[in-house]
C-alpha cells in the first residue's frame, strides 16, 4: 500500500529523474526498471529490508548498490538510487514507482482519474465517463476504477487535486440537510403548528 506522504516526497525524486531525461523512450525504459525493482522489493523481503531498514548503514547500502546494479541497470537510475541512499530515502522504492507512472503520465498528457461507483462501469458509461473529462480538462484521462457500494448510485471522481461527488449518498445527505434546515427554521418562526 502506497503511502501518501511518502508518495509526495517520491514525486520530488520521479520529477528529477524525469528531467534528466530527453526522449519518450528513455523515460518509458527508465519507469520499466523502476516498477521492476519495486516489485522485486516487494516480493523479496530480504532486499524490501536492506533498502529499507535504518539498521543497515548507508554507506554499505551504497557499495551493495553500485557493485549489483552498476552495468545491469541504466545509469540515471543507479544514480538516483545512491541520491536516495544518501538522503536516507530508499526505502521510497515502492512510491518512486507509483510517482514515476504519475509524473511520466501527466507529461505525456494523461490524467489519472479515479472513479468510485456502487457497481462496476459499463463499457458505454465508460466511453462518455472519458469523453466529459477529457473535454473538462484537455487531457486524455486514464481511469482507475473501483466499487464502493456505500455511494448507493452515481460516482465521485478524483483527479488533479479535484473531487467531483456526483453520488446518491452525497444527495440524499444534502438533501435532510436541507430537510432538517427548513424544519428548524419553521419552528422558530412565526408558524404556529400546534394550534
Amino acid at each position: 500500500m502506497v503511502d501518501d506522504r511518502n508518495l509526495n516526497a517520491a514525486r520530488v525524486y520521479a520529477r528529477a529523474m524525469l528531467d534528466l531525461v530527453d526522449d519518450d523512450a528513455t523515460s518509458r525504459s527508465l519507469l520499466a526498471e523502476v516498477q521492476a525493482l519495486a516489485a522485486y522489493a516487494e516480493q523479496d523481503a530480504e532486499f524490501h529490508y536492506f533498502v529499507s531498514s535504518p539498521v543497515v548503514a548507508g554507506e554499505a547500502r551504497g557499495k551493495v548498490l553500485e557493485s549489483s546494479l552498476r552495468g545491469t541497470r541504466s545509469d540515471l537510475l543507479v544514480d538516483s538510487l545512491q541520491v536516495m541512499n544518501r538522503k536516507g530515502r530508499l526505502g521510497l522504492i515502492p512510491e518512486l514507482a507509483v510517482a514515476l507512472e504519475m509524473e511520466y503520465e501527466a507529461r505525456a498528457g494523461i490524467l489519472n482519474v479515479r472513479v468510485q461507483t456502487a457497481t462496476p462501469l459499463s463499457e458505454g458509461n465508460r466511453s462518455r465517463l472519458k469523453e466529459a473529462v477529457s473535454k473538462l480538462t484537455g487531457k486524455e484521462p486514464k481511469l482507475i476504477e473501483s466499487v464502493d457500494e456505500s455511494i448507493l448510485g452515481g460516482m465521485v471522481l478524483y483527479f488533479d487535486d479535484r473531487e467531483i461527488d456526483a453520488s446518491v449518498a452525497t444527495d440524499v445527505q444534502q438533501l435532510g440537510e436541507q430537510l432538517q434546515a427548513r424544519a428548524s427554521r419553521e419552528l422558530h418562526g412565526d408558524k404556529s403548528y400546534w394550534a
